[in-house]
């Protein structure tokens, strides 16, 4: 269901988020604030998830009030992009639903879900902590984080792999997909997005070389560099994929509220 907010609204998601109802409807972060501001809303900072943001926007809500000009950026944060972004690549619904990019009538958190699955397939009671970071290096092609999770060749890992395939069947696909575009004698990957900004991607890997002084007795040493070279396989496609459709993503808001008129503001880092 598509919603707007004032600016007054967005802070007060920013609070509710910060105080840790960040996985709630939009409806009910407000409506949560509504309740506490009118309780002593400064009692809750206390138990917040992220106190130090929480006074920050609690401080921009106050100046707003008052008419003050505050310059407060309100962050929001996508729903498992990864697996968030592959989905919509290849036209899952299954996958979309689970990101909240189709509307169930809820906010839905990826990631609660998958582990509810899991949970239902092993006689361990498995985090959504654990499998938060299981799934989402997964989806950016890594294998470690599972295998320190469950360890290697157990049932369990055999369960959190059919869990994934079973929950996230598309981004799954399509995950496979991208890393099977790896060219074991590229020196670059590289490919151009709908926009027509090229993706230039070298291949490199650190390579460790003996170094000897002369100078000092024949004292050696260790250099350690990042050197551009092939490799017959790599898991880094997948990533780099997913992250250059994130930043077309970013670009195209940029575009669209340049047209309309909209001011943009660039943060530096």
């Amino acid at each position: 269901m598509y919603q707007e907010f004032t600016g007054i609204e967005y802070i007060k998601i920013a609070i509710a988020n910060a105080y840790g109802y960040d996985k709630l409807t939009w409806d009910k972060r407000l409506e949560w604030f509504d309740f506490t501001v009118t309780h002593g809303i400064d009692y809750f900072l206390k138990n917040a998830a992220e106190p130090l943001l929480m006074q920050k926007a609690l401080n921009a809500y106050r100046d707003a009030i008052a008419g003050t000009p505050t310059g407060y950026i309100m962050g929001l944060d996508a729903t498992a992009s990864g697996i968030q972004i592959l989905s919509a690549l290849i036209g899952c619904e299954k996958g979309a639903a689970h990101t909240n990019l189709i509307d169930t009538g809820k906010r839905e958190d990826a990631y609660k879900n998958v582990t509810a699955a899991m949970n239902k397939l092993v006689t361990i009671d498995v985090s959504r902590r654990v499998m938060k970071n299981s799934v989402m290096t997964v989806m950016y092609g890594s294998k470690a984080e599972p295998k320190k999770a469950f360890g290697e060749d157990t049932p369990e890992l055999d369960a959190f792999y059919a869990t994934i395939q079973e929950e996230f069947p598309g981004a799954c696909e399509a995950m496979n997909d991208i890393q099977s575009c790896w060219q074991g004698d590229a020196l670059v990957h590289s490919w151009v997005m709908p926009d027509g900004h090229t993706v230039h991607v070298p291949v490199t890997e650190m390579v460790d070389k003996k170094i000897e002084v002369d100078e000092l007795d024949h004292a050696t040493f260790t250099h350690r560099a990042k050197v551009n070279t092939s490799q017959e396989y790599g898991v880094s496609l997948a990533a780099n994929a997913t992250h250059a459709c994130d930043s077309y993503l970013v670009r195209e808001m940029y575009r669209r509220a340049d047209s309309q008129g909209f001011e943009i503001l660039t943060i530096h880092k």
